[in-house]
């Protein structure tokens, strides 16, 4: 087997470009590998696709970076059968990862004997267990091709906060993702004209505050987001908030939604729309922003369907 490591060198995790890449020749001694570092935003997919196309041997593809980072190595990979995903999580998000984790915190993802977190550990991920999971895919009017989501994508409320967030990390804020972001979604984003369907059920008549889609469970680095979904079920996970007043939304929904308690909260349940479907369509009165794995695009509809056991990824060994 081949293993190829994509290396974004400008994620948060991995500020020593020199040591890290020694760990790589370390880790990887005796064994067939390469290593690409990053060009700038969506360079991986064009590398990818034009290294695949003339490699047919099993390959095994380390995601180094963050969900940008890994959003863009599953689009290009998807429909190769010899390819694997491994993920050595060295962005400041890792929200896919932490499907894996044992609570909801980054520090408790499941640890091999020595400690070490085993989604930053090279050697956990040689011998890690491959799994087959699900992946959503999104078409739209407005999109030249599909794009394929491994983790969450959101609208409304959700991919407001992640507009503003994407903003605030591109000006070096730290936490881009918190206050700077959340407070402008609180004032201008809580009234959206989108309707919902599943399966061919509409599932609103009126605005909607957010929405998420799920394969993952995690957003934003810290919102547990759709803490029920099950990337091996062949179903995407849909939770959406009817519109509600401030007080309530900072008062009674934001601490369970952070925690992913909404879901069992019988009070807060009369106010969301969950549901479990195959194909969902989003629909706007007007461009919308949708969010599908921390990348931003606009459009006026989408259709979101599930790919069951359409990628083969790495568990890391423990």
């Amino acid at each position: 087997m081949k293993h190829l490591i994509i290396l974004n060198q400008k994620a948060g995790a991995e500020k020593d470009l020199e040591k890290f890449q020694a760990q790589i020749k370390e880790d990887f001694k005796g064994l067939n590998y390469e290593v690409y570092l990053t060009t700038g935003p969506r360079s991986v997919i064009p590398y990818l696709k034009d290294f695949l196309s003339k490699n047919n041997e099993p390959l095994r593809v380390y995601a180094c970076g963050g969900d940008g980072t890994i959003h863009e190595v599953v689009n290009a990979i998807y429909g190769y059968k010899n390819v694997e995903l491994a993920i050595y999580a060295a962005g400041t998000g890792n929200d896919f990862v932490k499907i894996y984790s044992k609570s909801d915190s980054w520090d408790d993802i499941v640890k091999n004997k020595t400690g070490e977190n085993r989604f930053k550990n090279f050697k956990d991920l040689i011998d890690g267990k491959v799994i087959d999971i699900d992946l959503s895919k999104m078409t739209g009017p407005s999109m030249k091709e599909p794009w394929y989501s491994i983790n969450v994508i959101n609208f409304g409320f959700d991919a407001i906060v992640g507009v503003k967030g994407n903003y605030n990390k591109s000006k070096g804020y730290k936490n881009p993702y918190g206050p700077r972001a959340i407070i402008p979604a609180i004032l201008g984003g809580r009234f959206n004209n989108i309707i919902l369907k599943a399966d061919g059920e509409q599932l609103n008549k009126k605005k909607i505050l957010q929405g998420s889609l799920g394969q993952g469970q995690w957003v934003g680095g810290q919102y547990h987001a759709s803490p029920k979904s099950d990337n091996t079920d062949g179903l995407i996970d849909i939770v959406a908030l009817r519109c509600m007043s401030l007080a309530r939304l900072m008062i009674q929904y934001f601490g369970p939604y952070t925690k992913g308690e909404h879901l069992s909260n019988e009070k807060l349940m009369k106010r969301i729309i969950y549901r479990r479907a195959k194909e969902i369509e989003i629909i706007g009165k007007k461009d919308i922003d949708i969010c599908v794995d921390g990348e931003i695009i606009s459009g006026p509809s989408f259709k979101v369907e599930v790919l069951p056991k359409a990628l083969k990824f790495v568990v890391p060994n423990n």
